[in-house]
């Protein structure tokens, strides 16, 4: 912002100059004009002389000379006339010192103008690499996130399966705590088997795994799987009539599918 201001500043007294130079031209042209005027009235004449100056000699002499080639003016005329003259060379002198000063004035606003050219230049590589580095850092805040979805992903995979395992260890110990039920004299075996799957059934539920508990509900494809049909009056057709392999969600999604009987109604 500088050295705009600077280029704006230097420019309004590259104007101001002009300005001054032109009227110093009026004037040094008027001055002319009038030395001209004076001089044209002497133009051709070989000698000039003063009234009330003259000499004994050049009175001795003015019988003999032409009065047709010499004029006469007072010390007034005169004194004006160098007056004139003196002034028109102080402003030919200040003329040339402007001129100077605009021909420096203009170099500077050349030399600002090549600078503003190359910040302009500076500012558009700025720009361009600006918005190389918004997108470069986009594209990666965009890996983040893809990485992270990935690694959720693959730690949620992870976790069903182990979870899947575990299921399956805890439905063993479900069937191994029937069989020892029939038992007789089996009690302290089965009081273990029982701890035990309390624990399973406890470290499931804090994973988020919880029974699926469907016997009664319609038969939904996407949730169960049938692994027995029974004829049935009595209930609608469809109809989940037992749960043979237990199913279990995990967080809402499906973990293991039921396996389970269906109703179908007799055939006439």
């Amino acid at each position: 912002m500088s050295i705009f201001y600077y280029l704006i500043t230097n420019y309004t007294k590259t104007i101001h100059l002009n300005m001054s130079i032109n009227i110093c031209k009026v004037i040094v042209d008027i001055k002319i004009l009038m030395s001209r005027i004076i001089l044209k009235k002497i133009r051709g004449l070989k000698n000039m002389v003063f009234e009330n100056y003259y000499d004994d000699f050049f009175n001795a002499r003015k019988s003999l000379e032409d009065p047709y080639s010499k004029i006469a003016i007072s010390k007034g005329e005169y004194e004006k006339l160098q007056h004139i003259a003196a002034k028109h060379e102080t402003l030919l002198k200040k003329f040339k010192s402007i001129e100077t000063e605009k021909s420096r004035l203009q170099h500077e606003i050349e030399l600002l103008m090549d600078d503003g050219r190359k910040l302009k230049q500076l500012e558009e590589e700025n720009e361009k690499l600006l918005n190389s580095f918004l997108r470069t850092r986009a594209d990666f805040e965009n890996y983040k996130k893809s990485i992270g979805r990935n690694n959720e992903n693959y730690r949620q995979r992870v976790q069903e399966r182990i979870l899947r395992k575990l299921v399956k260890h805890a439905e063993d110990l479900t069937r191994a705590l029937k069989i020892l039920e029939t038992l007789k004299n089996a009690d302290s075996m089965k009081n273990g088997f029982e701890m035990i799957l309390q624990n399973f059934n406890k470290i499931l539920e804090e994973e988020g795994v919880r029974p699926m508990n469907c016997e009664g509900e319609k038969f939904d494809p996407f949730k169960q799987e049938a692994l027995l049909v029974e004829e049935r009056d009595d209930i609608p057709e469809n109809t989940i009539i037992e749960e043979i392999d237990k199913g279990y969600f995990i967080n809402n999604a499906i973990l293991k599918p039921a396996g389970v009987k269906v109703s179908k109604l007799k055939s006439k």
